[in-house]
């Protein structure tokens, strides 16, 4: 029921159900809503099988960037009757730039005469540029009155105003599709499967919560996972935390989390030993910076939901899966707020320094003790500037 409600009130398809939709007739505007890259993908190749069947894409579809599209082209495309395919396909990424960026030339009587008229083209472009994004609202809004009986217009955006006009049109007589991640919670489940579909192994419920720990819900990211993963387990049938732990983490797993706990404890030698420990195996310092900076934007984020919901709760919406709840719950309480916020600023200082000053190593141990007492590193701060 829940879910029912929630597809209701945002209006639009799950790319999941759109996806089940394969004898539908093509409709002459999608939308793809969303930021995942490897949603957007999958959304983009379920529109192109809907309206171009099996038809050559080379006659019959147009992608552009938001940046390089004009109104009066993607109009001219739509309208320009297909070759060898049932119908046109005109795809245009990052779709705000084209709304705006491309004002729209004046009007679409414009448009339509700059397709005969290159030097007229020109002009309609170069005023396009100087528009607002409403002129070329109101001109797909005309256009889709009377759309092209072979044509389909796809916009890739990451975000959309139900609200507008354009919005409602969609809705009436095109289909808004949402390439989001409705339950982050189905994320291992989801691993687990394209694991066995693809490599044919099984992938462990707790290698599935590793992965998603330190990738996120960066579903292209954790597909390359998968497939880095498949190859270092050559012949073996099943990939285990340690796995990931060797291919993804290269053992620092366990050793962040250390780390951690050293710093919100303040313990200098204790953190000053482990990291000697990375400096051991090889690693650089922006590698070390880049280890830390997830865990303690994680904890940030799911101190301050935990202002106004329950922890679990908190930690459900900041995606910490089951696998580090607990040490999440324990570095909570050991940090407070303005511990864990000089912290983070200390790592943000460190990534620009890591890349930039010479003596790296000396840069990691003064991280280590500004991670540990940021507050001293703060009022040093002032105290040089009061003295200049």
């Amino acid at each position: 029921m829940a879910r029912r409600d929630f597809q209701k009130k945002q209006g639009g398809v799950r790319l999941s159900d759109f996806q089940k939709q394969t004898k539908a007739a093509p409709k002459p505007i999608y939308v793809l809503l969303g930021t995942d890259l490897y949603l957007l993908d999958q959304g983009r190749r379920a529109v192109r099988r809907q309206v171009l069947a099996d038809a050559d894409p080379g006659m019959a579809l147009l992608e552009l960037g938001g940046e390089e599209a004009v109104l009066a082209d993607v109009l001219d495309a739509l309208r320009t009757p297909p070759f060898l395919a049932p119908r046109r396909l005109v795809i245009i990424r990052e779709a705000e730039k084209f709304f705006g960026q491309k004002g729209g030339g004046e009007e679409e009587e414009d448009a339509e005469a700059a397709r005969g008229d290159p030097s007229t083209r020109l002009g309609v472009a170069l005023s396009a540029s100087k528009g607002d994004g409403k002129k070329v609202r109101e001109a797909i809004l005309r256009y889709l009155d009377a759309p092209a009986s072979t044509g389909s217009l796809c916009l890739e955006v990451a975000s959309w105003n139900e609200s507008t006009n354009l919005a409602k049109r969609v809705a009436e007589v095109g289909c808004l599709i949402r390439c989001e991640i409705i339950d982050p919670n189905l994320l291992p489940r989801w691993l687990q499967t394209e694991t066995r579909e693809r490599y044919h192994k099984t992938l462990t419920y707790a290698a599935a919560q590793m992965l998603l720990e330190y990738l996120g819900a960066d579903m292209a990211a954790l597909l390359a996972a998968i497939d880095a993963l498949a190859l270092f387990t050559e012949s073996a049938t099943v990939i285990d935390a340690p796995d990931v732990d060797s291919v993804i983490a290269r053992g620092h797993h366990e050793r962040v989390w250390a780390l951690c706990d050293a710093v919100a404890e303040r313990r200098i030698p204790a953190a000053l030993e482990l990291l000697d420990a990375f400096w051991a195996e090889g690693m650089v310092a922006p590698q070390i910076v880049g280890l830390l900076r997830p865990t303690f934007r994680q904890l940030i984020r799911t101190k301050a939901l935990a202002r106004r919901m329950s922890l679990d709760a908190a930690m459900a919406q900041a995606g910490v899966f089951y696998g580090a709840q607990d040490r999440v719950r324990r570095a909570l309480a050991a940090f407070s707020d303005d511990h864990l916020a000089g912290a983070y600023q200390a790592l943000v200082d460190a990534d620009l320094e890591a890349k930039t000053t010479p003596e790296r190593r000396l840069a990691m141990e003064a991280l280590v003790h500004r991670l540990c007492r940021p507050e001293a590193a703060r009022n040093a701060g002032v105290a040089s500037r009061s003295t200049t």
